[in-house]
């Protein structure tokens, strides 16, 4: 019985807990061939700071050839994962950060997957 009341307890506190969430949520996607991005660095880490991974890409179109990603849970298993698919004709990495995460600094990579085919064989 006691192991119940614990269960029901807690399912009611994340209730109100996701009540008091945000009146709205931003997310920033990137959707990157594995053929445009060059190199991938991450950046030193300050106490207090977001985690950084620079990623160094083609330009295209006037587009700026750096994308900085920021994220108060960290890049590890992101940076292994997208240095896979680096120079890959045939896969895209995609990206997903929350901009107003319940976090430290307001921002939290929620995805960071690679997948096959969206830019065909690369001509």
């Amino acid at each position: 019985m006691r192991m119940i009341s614990t269960l029901v307890l807690s399912g009611f506190l994340l209730a109100v807990t996701l009540l008091q969430a945000s009146a709205y949520q931003q997310f920033v996607t990137y959707r990157i061939a594995g053929k445009d991005i060059l190199s991938i660095t991450e950046g030193a880490h300050v106490d207090e700071d977001p985690w950084t991974l620079k990623l160094k890409v083609r330009p295209i179109g006037g587009m700026s050839d750096e994308i900085i990603l920021e994220s108060d849970g960290g890049f590890d298993e992101c940076k292994q994962t997208l240095e896979y698919i680096v120079g890959s004709k045939t896969e895209y990495a995609e990206i997903v950060i929350d901009m107003n995460a319940q976090t430290m600094n307001g921002v939290l990579m929620i995805q960071c997957a690679t997948f096959h085919g969206l830019f065909g064989d690369g001509g």
